[in-house]
């Protein structure tokens, strides 16, 4: 098993336990008859709104059909699901992001479409901050506090072990638009420029001049993690929290707009020289 986040682990430990239990024919108050708890329990283990425990999932494991040789790996995926992660109980990151942060940061791929802002994983310190301040009202400390947060997550792009790989679409809106003073902007772009020949970083912008699209809707990302049989989830931001979408006819929904706005935004290198053009409009 590649080292993973506590939360990823939560995750897999939840759709295994909801797989094995369907494959033994087993209903929600059936296992927790055998376990000797309420049946919610049940449906909250395989909602990961609770970790399920040590203890009670070798119980589990012993009538669910898992052969000797898989125990082990499953008990070792129950230890990673306990393990706190760098962002639990960071006092920067509201309650509501929280699980946002672990999912990206055990994300081995992110596909990521924006309308309104450079990515977040491709902001530079100044434009970041100017965001960040655009939306709270608080203390200096906290604004930098937000602002090394952000930072601090664009270090997976670097990872030693399954570096994660991000393919963004970006609006000409979200370029044009000032955040902070023209030289936060000519910044930034230039580092659009520069960080669009990383190796891990795919990055394409949708022109003006392709005219109405999909993508106009609004702002999403897919998050997809190492592991085959995991189709990844779908995360749509709003001003009240985020929604995270997991079905799978809704993860491929979302696949299909995101290859539509692929289709529709210049490639790679064109999308290069158009930033390395807006740099220059900015002088």
């Amino acid at each position: 098993m590649p080292t993973i986040s506590p939360t990823v682990g939560r995750r897999w430990l939840a759709q295994e336990v909801r797989r094995l239990r369907e494959a033994a024919g087993l209903k929600q108050s059936e296992v927790a008859k055998r376990l000797r708890c309420n049946p919610s329990k049940i449906g909250h283990m395989e909602s990961m709104r609770n970790t399920i425990s040590g203890p009670d999932l070798e119980v589990m494991l012993s009538f669910l059909g898992v052969p000797p040789e898989r125990i082990d790996w499953y008990l070792h995926l129950a230890d990673v699901a306990m393990e706190k992660g760098w962002w639990d109980g960071n006092r920067a990151i509201p309650d509501w992001f929280s699980l946002y942060i672990g999912l990206e940061w055990g994300a081995s791929e992110i596909h990521e479409w924006d309308l309104g802002y450079v990515p977040g994983l491709l902001q530079t310190r100044s434009y970041a901050a100017a965001v960040i301040r655009d939306g709270l009202t608080a203390t200096e400390r906290h604004f930098e506090e937000q602002t090394e947060l952000r930072l601090h997550r664009q270090t997976a792009l670097d990872r030693a072990e399954y570096p994660l790989k991000l393919h963004a679409i970006v609006d000409e809106a979200a370029l044009r638009r000032r955040v902070g003073s023209t030289q936060v902007m000519r910044e930034q772009l230039e580092f659009l420029v520069t960080v669009s020949r990383h190796r891990q970083v795919t990055l394409q912008v949708i022109p003006f001049e392709a005219g109405p699209h999909r993508g106009q809707l609004g702002s999403f990302q897919w998050l997809g993690f190492p592991r085959p049989d995991d189709p990844g989830v779908v995360y749509v931001e709003n001003q009240k929290g985020g929604l995270y979408l997991e079905e799978s006819h809704e993860v491929t929904g979302f696949h299909q707009e995101f290859a539509q706005l692929e289709q529709r935004a210049l490639s790679p290198a064109e999308s290069t020289k158009f930033l390395t053009k807006l740099v220059e409009d900015t002088a």
